[in-house]
């Protein structure tokens, strides 16, 4: 291990610690101002504040029907209760407890990569007017947000990763670049998938990712909610018998070269 390696899996640690840490910091000063607002307007008889609501008439052609929505939904959810807590942090140290492996390194620093190229392609990006609501994905206007999307965040992920690989000194990939390929595949025809439900049902409600299909207190006041789960888990299902059976078949040949063993009808 050379002198500079310690110091190397400190910063990355440090880096993958900061979106945590401020996050939780936000949360904390904005729990403070809303008490201290709270106890202002009870105690000053003169104090006030008006609300007011703002009604927008939208154009349904304008309203945002992606089949990604779904999808970037979930990665919106997922990103957030990483960085709630501190998945980017655990990470660093599984890398670190398992630096002798070739591959904890790499992989490592590709989830930390892949979480910060995920949140700001992940995020509800708002036109500049009230009533513009959410951008429609791949449009000119929402590359332009995103554009701007990227920022200190982004910038400590990718320089955690970045010093776990020097940490780690691994230059094997993090993964089979077919696997890879299957797990795209799989989550492009999952969601896909759930992006049929309020087509072929008309519900628009339907419209949310699958974390979303799955929370308790909307399953109890909608029960059919599970049948938009049928389809998606039938294809997991099917995959995961059709790998089965390959790698039965795989192992079976195998066997029947090794020994000359042919299957056959027993007499």
């Amino acid at each position: 291990m050379s002198p500079s390696t310690p110091l190397a899996w400190a910063a990355a640690l440090t880096a993958a610690a900061y979106p945590t840490w401020d996050a939780w910091f936000d949360w904390s000063s904005a729990f403070t101002t809303s008490s201290l607002s709270e106890k202002y307007y009870m105690t000053d008889a003169y104090g006030g504040f008006t609300e007011g609501v703002v009604g927008c008439v939208r154009l349904y052609d304008s309203v945002d029907r992606s089949p990604f929505l779904p999808l970037r939904d979930d990665l919106a959810t997922l990103t957030e209760l990483a960085t709630t807590w501190a998945v980017p942090v655990l990470v660093v140290l599984v890398a670190l407890l398992r630096r002798h492996s070739a591959t904890a390194g790499p992989r490592a620093a590709w989830t930390l990569t892949l979480i910060a190229l995920v949140r700001p392609l992940s995020a509800d990006y708002q036109g500049d007017d009230i009533c513009d609501g959410s951008l429609s994905m791949f449009t000119p206007d929402w590359f332009e947000a995103l554009s701007g999307g990227w920022g200190l965040y982004e910038l400590c992920l990718l320089a955690a990763a970045l010093l776990v690989l020097l940490a780690s000194g691994s230059s094997a990939p993090p993964v089979s670049g077919r696997h890879a390929l299957k797990a795209i595949m799989d989550v492009l025809v999952v969601y896909g998938l759930v992006a049929l439900a309020p087509l072929v049902t008309g519900n628009e409600s339907l419209r949310a990712g699958l974390l979303h299909q799955l929370q308790f207190d909307d399953i109890r006041d909608h029960p059919a909610r599970l049948l938009v789960l049928v389809l998606p888990v039938g294809y997991l299902l099917w995959r995961h018998v059709d790998v089965s059976g390959s790698m039965a078949s795989s192992h079976l040949g195998v066997r029947a070269r090794r020994t000359g063993w042919r299957p056959g009808p027993r007499c």
